[in-house]
């Protein structure tokens, strides 16, 4: 993906490569045909402006074209042209350079590189064909409205543009996703090099004494697109198109004098054909290689990942029975090996494990090949729940049967009790603070997105301490969880009950509203609290405090419904403890 994170140095950087890539490109090719009018320009530089520019973030593309204006002025210039014959060029350039960004950035950012064979013919397409129309008939309208005639000019732009686009865009393209440095990496052999002369070689030679002579300069390409890749055929499409040019500059490549008006097409369309052919060759062998690769280093994961990885792993055929097993799974389980190979995996799921594996994971497998990181739940030798994330993949054979089916298993129990132990209290298992200022901040959320009321509930015990300073803190303890076990049954699975610490609770409660609801569930839950408690032998008597506070009637943020809430607990004591109140309705429970 373009990188879009740069510092001002590289910029600056960035902007002075492409003002001077383009003013040399533009001035070769200037130099190169500004002999003769019979014969297109073979544009090299908008090319390079159209990848430098996609590599770019759109905020600093302003910047950029204003570099690439002044060095298409700075080159015509430099050729002899006046300053109004320049200018006159800059709308179609600056129209095509923009588009084919554009395009070829958006296809980057959407769908990722082109390395693929309709990936190339994408890139040609967006970065060269579609540009170059556009840029052609921008400066025909330029021209036209000038009253020049722009018959000529079409035919010129579209050909010489589209064979420098050709011949770069790929170079350029290559060399922005992987650096000058790696293709020189790449292409820096004897044998490369003695390819590329000679396929120089015959460039130069063939159209000066061979009949049809771009059928041998593609000979060579094909040579180099097998043996070296796409990195050797992208430097190597871009040296011919230099030969070729310097040829037509020389005039030892012209058009046939016998159809003068389609004389250019006739030149310029086996340039394309030479070109373009060898470029999908070299990506087609890339693929293909890089899918051995892929699939050689696959499997080579795979053997190391059984013998060395500190996962469950074990293999099964294709009915489903166990065939081989590492020892980490064996020592998890506490199985042995006679115990598991020819038994069914499924024997070792819990029964909510197995409905999900039969439902929803084995049915996508079959489908894909694969699944990755599903939450599933084997039950040990002894009954104990482990719970792992497991990845498995099929392997077939060449008939697109089943053979194997490879199985990976992350133990991840230890960290699902860490999480657990973190978001809830260690004595009642409730949700904490932390946990409850969560899910109390996402109920804020939703209930200003979908106008959804809740009340948020404070709870304060009367008379806990003097429980714990007659019969100890182990008693109170026992007392907190039964207080937790009662608020639970009292409020609905919907709701959220937590202790915040010492004998304060809160509860939220979802879609509760003032009035003679909230009421009645306060007086269930403070009622429910009164009841005697019989713990460790004794008999217990305390009472709660419960105060309320609604959303949004009284607030819309976590802090100002919790105190808001512990304000109206407050007031419930004041006023004789063992009963509720709210800011707009209260009563008293139970004296």
């Amino acid at each position: 993906m373009p990188n879009s994170k740069r510092t001002p140095a590289q910029l600056w950087s960035a902007q002075a490569k492409l003002m001077l890539g383009y003013f040399l490109l533009a001035y070769l090719s200037i130099q190169l045909f500004r002999h003769g009018t019979s014969i297109a320009v073979i544009w090299f530089a908008n090319g390079w402006a159209i990848i430098g520019l996609a590599d770019l973030p759109y905020r600093n593309w302003p910047r950029m074209l204003a570099a690439i204006l002044i060095s298409l002025l700075a080159a015509n210039l430099a050729s002899g042209d006046h300053l109004a014959t320049a200018i006159q060029y800059v709308p179609g350039n600056l129209a095509e350079i923009l588009l084919g960004a554009w395009l070829v950035r958006r296809q980057r950012l959407r769908t990722g590189f082109y390395y693929s064979v309709t990936g190339v013919l994408r890139l040609m397409y967006q970065a060269v064909f579609l540009p170059v129309l556009c840029g052609a008939l921008v400066s025909a309208l330029v021209f036209w409205l000038q009253g020049q005639s722009v018959g000529h000019l079409l035919l010129h732009w579209v050909e010489g543009s589209i064979i420098g686009g050709v011949a770069m865009v790929p170079l350029w393209y290559w060399i922005s996703q992987h650096g000058l440095l790696a293709l020189i990496a790449r292409v820096w052999r004897l044998e490369y090099f003695a390819h590329l002369l000679l396929t120089i070689g015959i460039a130069i030679l063939a159209p000066l004494s061979i009949p049809f002579p771009f059928i041998y300069v593609s000979l060579p390409l094909f040579l180099i697109a097998y043996r070296h890749g796409l990195a050797g055929s992208v430097l190597a499409n871009a040296l011919v198109a230099l030969t070729i040019s310097t040829e037509i500059s020389f005039g030892l490549l012209l058009p046939p004098a016998t159809v003068y008006n389609w004389g250019l097409s006739l030149l310029y369309i086996p340039v394309l054909a030479t070109l373009i052919p060898p470029l999908l060759l070299a990506i087609a062998l890339d693929m293909h290689k890089a899918a051995g690769d892929a699939l050689q280093l696959s499997e080579q994961r795979y053997r190391s990942l059984y013998q060395n990885t500190p996962a469950m792993l074990f293999s099964c055929s294709a009915e489903g029975e166990i065939s081989s097993v590492n020892q980490l799974w064996l020592e998890r389980m506490h199985y042995t090996a006679e115990e598991t190979i020819g038994r069914p995996a499924t024997d070792f799921l819990t029964p909510l494990a197995l409905s999900i594996w039969r439902q929803n994971l084995w049915p996508r497998l079959l489908e894909t090949g694969q699944c990755q990181n599903e939450h599933l739940q084997l039950l040990s030798r002894q009954g104990e729940v482990i719970e792992v994330l497991m990845s498995a993949a099929l392997e077939r054979n060449r008939r697109h049967e089943i053979t194997r089916v490879l199985v990976v298993q992350l133990d991840i129990t230890a960290k699902l009790k860490a999480e657990h132990l973190a978001y809830h209290d260690t004595l009642t298992n409730l949700p904490n603070r932390q946990l409850f200022n969560d899910r109390l901040s996402q109920a804020c959320q939703q209930g200003l997105r979908h106008h959804t009321p809740f009340a948020v509930a404070f709870v304060d015990l009367d008379r806990f301490k003097a429980v714990n300073d007659q019969h100890g803190h182990k008693v109170g303890d026992l007392l907190l969880i039964e207080v937790a076990k009662r608020l639970q049954l009292a409020t609905r699975s919907t709701d959220t009950v937590s202790r915040l610490g010492g004998d304060e609770f809160v509860l939220l409660l979802s879609g509760v509203t003032q009035g003679e609801e909230a009421q009645q569930l306060a007086e269930k839950i403070v009622t429910s609290l009164a009841e005697p408690y019989h713990l460790a032998g004794h008999t217990l008597a305390i009472s709660a405090s419960l105060g309320l506070s609604f959303f949004p009637h009284h607030g819309q943020d976590p802090a100002t419904l919790l105190r808001l809430a512990d304000e109206a607990m407050y007031i419930a004591k004041g006023n004789g403890k063992n009963g509720f109140h709210c800011h707009i309705q209260h009563g008293y429970g139970p004296s």
